[in-house]
């Protein structure tokens, strides 16, 4: 299917709509991958818990089959700690990401929260 309002994969989507649960839930029961390709160099799981709302991180998260998949060396938990968002870290957690993984020089995202602003 790859009709305007439920492509089954992540072409035209720009940051901003990754407030807009609705379209990225319609992308996501059209068939679009969570860790698909997104702009060739993320991938929609890796980049809402950064500028997504936690609505859009909890319809990726619950429909990806690796919550903790690794892109370019970090995981999508990763990304919500390093980007100082608790909502989508919590998210995240919440759905069974794991934040005691080693990435990161060894650092894990759990770490991570423990050194930052967000402990």
């Amino acid at each position: 299917m790859n009709t305007t309002d439920g492509q089954a994969d992540w072409s035209g989507i720009v940051y901003g709509d990754f407030t807009d649960p609705k379209k990225l839930r319609q992308r996501l029961e059209a068939g679009a991958d969570p860790l698909g390709e997104l702009w060739t160099f993320d991938t929609p799981l890796h980049a809402a818990p950064q500028m997504g709302s936690p609505q859009v991180v909890f319809e990726l998260t619950s429909r990806a089959r690796d919550l903790d998949a690794f892109y370019q060396g970090r995981s999508a938990l990763w990304n919500a700690v390093y980007h100082q968002r608790e909502d989508n870290a919590s998210v995240l957690a919440e759905l069974g990401a794991d934040p005691w993984r080693p990435m990161r020089d060894g650092w894990s995202p759990g770490r991570l929260s423990l050194a930052g602003p967000t402990r």
